[in-house]
Protein backbone atom coordinates (compact mmCIF):
# COMPACT_ATOMS: atom_id res chain seq x y z
CA UNK A 1 0.00 0.00 0.00
CA UNK A 2 2.91 2.21 1.09
CA UNK A 3 4.66 1.73 -2.33
CA UNK A 4 1.13 2.28 -4.31
CA UNK A 5 1.07 5.33 -2.37
CA UNK A 6 4.38 6.75 -3.56
CA UNK A 7 4.16 6.00 -7.07
CA UNK A 8 0.57 7.96 -6.87
CA UNK A 9 2.50 11.28 -5.86
CA UNK A 10 5.44 10.67 -7.84
CA UNK A 11 2.80 10.41 -11.07
CA UNK A 12 0.93 13.64 -9.78
CA UNK A 13 4.18 15.65 -9.12
CA UNK A 14 5.75 14.70 -11.95
CA UNK A 15 2.46 15.45 -14.24
CA UNK A 16 2.22 18.82 -12.31
CA UNK A 17 5.67 19.48 -13.23
CA UNK A 18 6.17 18.49 -16.46
CA UNK A 19 3.16 20.45 -17.86
CA UNK A 20 4.47 24.05 -17.04
CA UNK A 21 7.38 23.53 -17.91
CA UNK A 22 7.01 22.44 -21.61
CA UNK A 23 4.25 25.12 -21.94
CA UNK A 24 6.34 27.83 -20.21
CA UNK A 25 9.64 26.92 -22.32
CA UNK A 26 7.40 28.01 -25.64
CA UNK A 27 6.46 31.22 -24.27
CA UNK A 28 8.24 34.72 -26.01
CA UNK A 29 7.71 36.23 -22.33
CA UNK A 30 10.27 33.76 -20.81
CA UNK A 31 12.99 35.70 -23.05
CA UNK A 32 13.34 38.15 -19.77
CA UNK A 33 13.97 34.81 -17.38
CA UNK A 34 15.90 35.70 -14.19
CA UNK A 35 18.64 33.02 -14.10
CA UNK A 36 19.97 32.05 -10.35
CA UNK A 37 22.73 34.02 -9.00
CA UNK A 38 25.44 33.94 -7.10
CA UNK A 39 23.94 33.68 -3.87
CA UNK A 40 20.95 31.37 -3.48
CA UNK A 41 18.07 30.02 -0.91
CA UNK A 42 16.27 27.32 -1.28
CA UNK A 43 13.13 25.68 1.17
CA UNK A 44 11.23 22.26 0.53
CA UNK A 45 8.06 20.76 2.02
CA UNK A 46 7.69 17.00 0.75
CA UNK A 47 6.08 13.87 2.04
CA UNK A 48 8.73 10.96 3.34
CA UNK A 49 8.38 7.55 2.38
CA UNK A 50 10.01 4.97 4.97
CA UNK A 51 11.77 2.58 3.13
CA UNK A 52 14.33 1.15 5.64
CA UNK A 53 13.92 -0.76 8.66
CA UNK A 54 11.27 -3.56 8.08
CA UNK A 55 9.50 -2.63 11.24
CA UNK A 56 9.50 0.99 10.77
CA UNK A 57 8.63 1.04 7.14
CA UNK A 58 5.56 -1.21 7.32
CA UNK A 59 4.15 0.85 10.48
CA UNK A 60 5.38 4.64 10.23
CA UNK A 61 3.52 7.30 8.72
CA UNK A 62 5.61 10.15 6.62
CA UNK A 63 4.19 13.68 7.61
CA UNK A 64 5.89 15.88 6.39
CA UNK A 65 9.73 16.72 6.03
CA UNK A 66 11.43 20.17 5.52
CA UNK A 67 14.53 21.78 4.63
CA UNK A 68 16.43 25.15 4.27
CA UNK A 69 20.10 26.20 2.92
CA UNK A 70 21.59 29.31 1.66
CA UNK A 71 24.32 28.20 -1.33
CA UNK A 72 27.23 30.36 -3.06
CA UNK A 73 28.50 29.32 -6.28
CA UNK A 74 32.14 28.55 -6.72
CA UNK A 75 32.62 27.75 -10.05
CA UNK A 76 30.07 27.66 -12.87
CA UNK A 77 27.06 25.52 -12.16
CA UNK A 78 28.42 24.24 -8.85
CA UNK A 79 27.35 25.71 -5.65
CA UNK A 80 28.70 24.76 -1.77
CA UNK A 81 26.03 25.75 0.84
CA UNK A 82 24.50 24.85 4.50
CA UNK A 83 21.27 24.19 5.75
CA UNK A 84 18.31 22.55 8.09
CA UNK A 85 16.53 19.43 8.17
CA UNK A 86 13.49 18.67 9.63
CA UNK A 87 11.67 14.88 9.20
CA UNK A 88 8.74 14.01 11.13
CA UNK A 89 7.10 10.81 11.37
CA UNK A 90 3.98 9.05 13.23
CA UNK A 91 3.36 5.58 14.05
CA UNK A 92 0.07 4.39 12.65
CA UNK A 93 -2.50 3.49 15.58
CA UNK A 94 -4.14 1.49 12.61
CA UNK A 95 -1.60 -0.49 11.44
CA UNK A 96 -0.38 -1.60 15.24
CA UNK A 97 -3.58 -2.23 16.01
CA UNK A 98 -3.58 0.02 19.19
CA UNK A 99 -6.80 0.18 21.17
CA UNK A 100 -8.88 3.59 21.07
CA UNK A 101 -8.43 3.36 25.39
CA UNK A 102 -4.97 2.76 25.11
CA UNK A 103 -2.83 5.63 21.71
CA UNK A 104 0.42 4.55 21.31
CA UNK A 105 0.99 8.24 20.09
CA UNK A 106 4.17 7.39 18.59
CA UNK A 107 6.30 10.54 16.98
CA UNK A 108 10.00 10.53 15.70
CA UNK A 109 11.79 13.70 14.80
CA UNK A 110 14.96 13.67 12.95
CA UNK A 111 16.37 17.06 12.47
CA UNK A 112 19.71 18.75 12.49
CA UNK A 113 22.53 21.51 10.14
CA UNK A 114 23.96 19.97 6.94
CA UNK A 115 26.68 21.21 4.57
CA UNK A 116 25.43 20.90 0.72
CA UNK A 117 27.10 20.63 -2.80
CA UNK A 118 25.08 21.13 -5.72
CA UNK A 119 26.00 21.02 -9.75
CA UNK A 120 22.82 22.89 -11.85
CA UNK A 121 22.20 21.90 -15.51
CA UNK A 122 20.26 23.97 -17.67
CA UNK A 123 18.04 22.79 -20.16
CA UNK A 124 16.09 25.31 -21.42
CA UNK A 125 16.43 29.42 -20.58
CA UNK A 126 13.59 28.57 -17.80
CA UNK A 127 14.67 24.90 -17.21
CA UNK A 128 17.27 23.96 -14.92
CA UNK A 129 18.08 20.55 -13.56
CA UNK A 130 20.00 20.11 -9.84
CA UNK A 131 22.24 17.50 -8.27
CA UNK A 132 22.90 17.47 -4.45
CA UNK A 133 24.75 15.93 -1.45
CA UNK A 134 24.07 16.51 2.08
CA UNK A 135 25.96 15.61 4.98
CA UNK A 136 24.65 16.50 8.43
CA UNK A 137 24.32 15.77 11.93
CA UNK A 138 21.32 15.22 13.38
CA UNK A 139 19.12 14.32 16.25
CA UNK A 140 16.82 12.46 16.92
CA UNK A 141 13.51 12.75 19.33
CA UNK A 142 11.13 9.53 19.96
CA UNK A 143 7.73 10.14 22.11
CA UNK A 144 4.99 8.32 22.96
CA UNK A 145 2.18 8.88 25.28
CA UNK A 146 3.75 5.63 27.60
CA UNK A 147 7.16 8.27 27.62
CA UNK A 148 4.94 11.01 28.95
CA UNK A 149 3.67 9.44 31.59
CA UNK A 150 6.91 8.26 32.43
CA UNK A 151 8.33 11.74 31.77
CA UNK A 152 10.93 9.72 29.84
CA UNK A 153 12.89 11.72 26.65
CA UNK A 154 14.43 9.95 24.19
CA UNK A 155 17.43 11.28 22.22
CA UNK A 156 19.71 9.95 19.80
CA UNK A 157 22.56 11.73 18.28
CA UNK A 158 23.79 10.60 14.69
CA UNK A 159 25.00 11.73 11.14
CA UNK A 160 22.84 11.53 7.99
CA UNK A 161 23.21 11.65 4.06
CA UNK A 162 20.80 12.57 1.89
CA UNK A 163 21.04 12.95 -2.36
CA UNK A 164 18.25 14.91 -4.12
CA UNK A 165 17.34 16.01 -7.99
CA UNK A 166 15.57 18.87 -8.43
CA UNK A 167 13.79 20.13 -11.15
CA UNK A 168 13.11 24.15 -11.53
CA UNK A 169 11.51 26.31 -13.16
CA UNK A 170 12.53 29.86 -13.16
CA UNK A 171 10.34 32.99 -13.60
CA UNK A 172 10.98 36.83 -14.37
CA UNK A 173 11.18 37.33 -10.44
CA UNK A 174 13.82 36.76 -8.02
CA UNK A 175 11.12 33.37 -7.04
CA UNK A 176 12.26 29.92 -8.70
CA UNK A 177 10.00 26.98 -8.27
CA UNK A 178 11.11 23.18 -8.28
CA UNK A 179 9.63 19.88 -8.12
CA UNK A 180 11.96 17.82 -5.77
CA UNK A 181 12.78 14.14 -5.29
CA UNK A 182 15.46 12.76 -2.72
CA UNK A 183 16.76 9.65 -0.42
CA UNK A 184 17.65 10.36 2.91
CA UNK A 185 19.50 8.07 5.39
CA UNK A 186 20.94 7.68 8.71
CA UNK A 187 23.17 5.91 10.94
CA UNK A 188 20.61 5.22 13.17
CA UNK A 189 17.43 2.99 13.32
CA UNK A 190 14.30 2.64 15.40
CA UNK A 191 14.28 0.38 18.49
CA UNK A 192 11.22 -0.33 20.27
CA UNK A 193 12.31 1.09 23.41
CA UNK A 194 12.53 4.28 21.55
CA UNK A 195 8.86 4.82 22.25
CA UNK A 196 9.14 3.19 25.60
CA UNK A 197 8.47 -0.54 24.66
CA UNK A 198 9.51 -3.64 24.71
CA UNK A 199 8.00 -5.18 21.82
CA UNK A 200 5.26 -4.91 18.99
CA UNK A 201 3.21 -7.97 18.82
CA UNK A 202 4.06 -10.13 15.40
CA UNK A 203 7.27 -8.67 15.07
CA UNK A 204 11.07 -10.01 16.16
CA UNK A 205 14.28 -8.68 16.80
CA UNK A 206 15.29 -8.93 13.15
CA UNK A 207 12.53 -6.44 12.29
CA UNK A 208 14.30 -3.54 13.78
CA UNK A 209 17.35 -4.15 11.85
CA UNK A 210 18.18 -1.09 9.86
CA UNK A 211 18.92 2.41 9.90
CA UNK A 212 16.31 4.90 9.31
CA UNK A 213 16.17 5.62 5.13
CA UNK A 214 13.08 7.02 3.04
CA UNK A 215 12.21 8.83 0.13
CA UNK A 216 11.07 12.27 -0.31
CA UNK A 217 8.93 13.64 -2.73
CA UNK A 218 7.47 17.34 -3.03
CA UNK A 219 7.82 20.67 -3.91
CA UNK A 220 10.49 23.68 -3.43
CA UNK A 221 10.93 27.62 -3.88
CA UNK A 222 14.29 28.73 -4.60
CA UNK A 223 15.34 32.50 -4.42
CA UNK A 224 18.62 34.80 -5.48
CA UNK A 225 19.64 37.02 -3.34
CA UNK A 226 20.79 39.39 -5.76
CA UNK A 227 18.76 40.16 -8.63
CA UNK A 228 20.82 40.44 -12.25
CA UNK A 229 19.73 43.75 -13.87
CA UNK A 230 17.93 43.53 -16.65
CA UNK A 231 19.11 44.66 -20.08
Amino acid sequence: MKTKELYIALEILLCCSVLPFSTFSQEESFSRIQPLTKVIAKTNFRVPFSTSNPFFSENSQGIVQMSGSLNYSFAKNFYVGAGYDYTYFKLSELKLNSSPNQQLDGKIQLQGFFGEVSYFYSLYDNVLFEANLQIGQESIHSSSAKCSDKDISHTKKGVFWSSNINAYLLTEEAFSFFFSLGYRISSQGFEPNDVCEIEFSGHDSKDYLGNYGSIHVGFGIGFSFVKPDRN
